[in-house]
Formats: C-alpha cells, structure tokens, sequence
C-alpha cells in the first residue's frame, strides 16, 4: 500500500474518531448533569475558552497544567510533575491572537485550541507510521486492524485530549520505524525528545542497547565506523529526561521533583521507597474489600486493577511472540508507575502496550470475527470513561 492511500485511511479513522468523541462529550452533558470538577484551575484555563464544554472537556485534569506550563512555565507547585516537551511546543506553536486576560490569573484560550491541534497532528502522524512499521513487520490486514485496535481503545481518547500522550506515541513510533530502518541515530534523538515528554520515555534507551545488542552480536564490528555511530544514538537517548534533571536542579535544587511532587496529585503515590507489584496488588485487593461498592473510588480502583492484571496478562501470552526489544519496552514502561505504590492512570498507561496487538491480531483466524467483538467492548467502555472524563470525574 502505497503513502496517500495510508494516509487517506488514517484521516477517515482520525475524523470518524474525532467526530465520535465530540459527540459522545455532547451526550454526556445530558446523562451527567453535574460537572465532577475534581481538579484545579478549570474556571481559568478552560471555561474562558468560551468554547462549549464538550469541547474544552478535553482539556480536563492535567490538560490544565500543561496549558499553564505553556503560558507560565514551571510557576506553579508541583507543576514539575508534568515533563516539559509537549508543553513547550504548545508555547512554541502558538501563532493565535491573544486576548486581553490578566495572565498571572487566566490561561490565554490560545493555548487550548493550539494543544488540540498538536494532539489531533501528532496522533495522525503516529497513526500513518504505526501502519507503515506494521505492515513491514506482519501485513497491510494485521496493521489496519490493529490500529483500529488502538483507536477504539476505552482510554484512546486520551490522544485527543491536552495530553502527552499522542505525542509520545509518535515519537516512540518513529523510534521503532528508524530501528527497523537500521537509521540509529535518527532513533537516538525521537528516543531523545521521548524522554523529555513522558519519564517512561528513557526506557527507549534499553530498547535501543537490546537492538544494538543484537545486530551486533557475535560479530567484530565493534570499532567499526557503523557501530560507533548507531552506539552514539544509544547514548543519547535518555538526554531529554537528563536535561530536564539538570533543569529542576539549577531552578529548584532538585533533580528528581518530578518524582518528589507526585504525594501531591493525591492517588496515595509515594515517591519513596519505591514499592513492588505484589504489594500494590495487595492494597487494591484490599481496597476493594473496604470501599463501598457505590462509590465511585471503588470502580475506579476496580477500573485500576482489572487493567493491570489485563496487561500483565497479555505481556505473559506475548512473551517469546514478538520482538524481545518490544517485550522489554512494554513491561519496564507499565512496571514503572506501578512502582509509586498505585495503579492510578493505568488504564491510560495500558497505551503504551500497543506493540502486543498485532499478536493478538494474528491469534485470530482467517474470518474470524473475534476482533470485532473486541472493538464492541472497547467502544462500550469507552462511551463511559469518555463521559466520565469530559465531565470532571477521574478516569486515567
């Protein structure tokens, strides 16, 4: 399949997609009439928009923090939580005309409608390449179905909201598509400009030494030209997150405050000591016991586990199925926010395991239905935590 007809599909899943989730944002309104509003800055950064609420909805939780990050930089408590890429190419982006708000007060709407057009970009980007890597590595049917797969995933729409994450899906993409291009360097600086976007991103790094490792492997070409080269896009990979350390400790004396600052956001995290995955089982295990099963922090943790247990699941049945580099990526990218002692924002983490699904694509017989049943039961979830999110309350 040649590009334009790539990308003539990936603008039809794209706007089918974004036109579904307006519309189930607009529904919403009418089926919970109350506005959660359990996080801060709203009436600042997203009413003055003057944009309906199921528009600005997406903006909600950390979209309020990136957006303020953009506009102010790190000013804020505990903003340091959020890493700083993505906010800052908002900032720089941002060619909209800018109103008259007293901006040590109001987020300037100009920010908003910037960051949801970043996110609507770098999701359709990551989309077209995810195809292209895809169908190299399995077939045209495999990769369609498997990024219709991800785009009807119960928390994708976190790709279209003023998150990070359709950025990170993008550059750690391009980063796999450069690998299988054998172009190291080129992976280095995407795995690179990852690690300044999501901490998970430096993990990147270890994908890229298990690669280098195996083309490598057994043979003396260590001081060869080549090697040195591809070597030295390992080497730079983790640089984003370093110089975003370097950052926070010349301004707040701090290297690792984006770490120290998560007890903040609540969700009982701990920054340290870091805690281990049998042990947060346990307290949700125990959660569930104690929480009344009205409530809506009981399906929220019951929501948080059953989807760690998911994902764990699917890493046990894909082991030895897919490439060992992908395998590792996904489990040192899920393990790790485990390790602050909560599954809060896994259901959101579970993107990051979009390598697995063409294994579960695959699995499928020829003619085999299996999948759109899948894509049902997604889309039903969906249709709840979308509405639950674009009206204040705490999904992911």
């Amino acid at each position: 399949m040649n590009n334009n007809k790539i990308l003539l599909s990936v603008s039809k899943f794209f706007i089918s997609w974004r036109l579904a989730l307006f519309l189930i944002a607009f529904l919403a309104i009418y089926l919970i009439t109350g506005f959660g509003g359990r996080f801060p800055y709203a009436d600042r950064v997203l009413t003055v928009t003057g944009l309906p609420s199921w528009i600005w909805g997406f903006g909600n939780f950390d979209g309020v923090h990136y957006l303020r990050i953009a506009q102010n930089g790190y000013t804020a408590d505990f903003s340091q939580a959020f890493f700083p890429l993505y906010p800052h190419l908002i900032r720089i982006f941002n060619i909209f005309p800018k109103g008259n708000l007293n901006l040590n007060y109001y987020t300037d709407p100009s920010y908003f409608y910037t960051g949801m057009i970043l996110s609507a970009i770098f999701f359709v980007a990551g989309l077209y390449f995810l195809i292209k890597l895809w169908t190299k590595e399995y077939d045209s049917k495999v990769a369609f179905i498997s990024v219709l797969l991800l785009i009807t995933f119960p928390t994708s729409f976190y790709y279209g909201a003023i998150y990070s994450e359709s950025l990170f899906l993008l550059l750690t993409v391009l980063t796999f598509w450069f690998v299988r291009k054998d172009k190291f360097l080129p992976a280095g600086i995407t795995a690179m400009l990852a690690s300044a976007t999501k901490v998970q991103g430096v993990l990147l790094g270890l994908f890229l030494a298990i690669e280098l490792w195996q083309k490598y492997q057994g043979k003396l070409k260590i001081f060869t030209k080549s090697f040195w080269k591809d070597f030295i896009g390992v080497l730079i990979s983790p640089l984003g997150l370093l110089g975003y350390m370097l950052y926070l400790y010349k301004t707040f004396a701090d290297p690792v405050l984006f770490l120290t600052v998560q007890p903040a956001f609540g969700a009982d995290r701990s920054s340290v000591p870091l805690v281990t995955l049998p042990q947060v089982i346990y307290r949700y295990i125990k959660m569930l016991l104690v929480v009344n099963p009205g409530s809506i922090s009981f399906w929220n943790a019951a929501l948080e586990l059953s989807a760690t247990l998911a994902v764990i699941a699917a890493l046990i049945y894909t082991f030895k199925k897919i490439k060992f580099s992908y395998w590792i990526f996904v489990l040192t990218a899920i393990i790790l926010p485990t390790m602050t002692g909560t599954f809060s924002s896994m259901p959101r983490y579970m993107l990051l395991a979009f390598p697995l699904l063409p294994v579960f694509v695959k699995k499928v017989p020829a003619g085999g239905k299996g999948w759109v049943y899948t894509i049902i039961a997604q889309v039903l979830l969906g249709i709840v935590l979308i509405a639950l999110f674009t009206r204040g309350y705490w999904v992911a």
